[in-house]
């Protein structure tokens, strides 16, 4: 099976149980998907070879560890450097925890963490001196309503049957 191909239901159900909780115990898995944990640890290692299961990690409190300060950051390239990669260069910025290329008006979104307003204007300033860097817009979150949302796998209620993952003959 490709790597972009649809997964099962019995597949879509383990990666919606793993990703709440990444450290569930192949028996439990098993017992929530109505099969064995060897069973359930072969459909994981399946998944782990496909690539749709890239790792496993610990969810951090920004906060917890002294980075209270949210924001992201537009960036857009100068002009005639658009066949130049920044990502390497942002990747080099600690505080940086999340870059995306993007398509509109800037070129680049980057999502910063920071101590406090001042330990951010240094990221900042970090940022725009970066060769190729023409001009930066940042706004700073105030409040987050969630982050790190589960990915929406499977058929929620009310989808059409069309739109649902492939049948797994062990889904009995």
């Amino acid at each position: 099976m490709a790597k972009n191909e649809p997964v099962s239901q019995t597949d879509a159900r383990l990666l919606r149980i793993l990703q709440v909780d990444g450290r569930r115990s192949y028996a439990d898995l098993g017992a929530d998907l109505g099969m064995a944990g060897p069973s359930a640890h072969e459909r994981v290692k399946k998944l782990e070879a496909r690539g749709v299961i890239v790792g496993y990690s610990a969810n951090v409190d920004p906060r917890s560890v002294g980075l209270g300060v949210l924001a992201f950051t537009w960036v857009t390239q100068a002009p005639g450097t658009i066949t130049v990669d920044l990502m390497p260069r942002f990747e080099e910025v600690a505080e940086i925890e999340e870059c995306h290329h993007v398509a509109g008006e800037a070129d680049y979104i980057l999502k910063i963490r920071a101590r406090d307003m001042e330990h951010l204007g240094d990221v900042i300033r970090r940022v725009q001196i970066i060769p190729n860097v023409f001009t930066t817009q940042t706004d700073v979150v105030f409040s987050t309503g969630f982050e790190r949302r589960p990915l929406p796998l499977g058929r929620p209620a009310g989808d059409s049957p069309e739109s649902a993952p492939p049948a797994d003959p062990l889904d009995g």
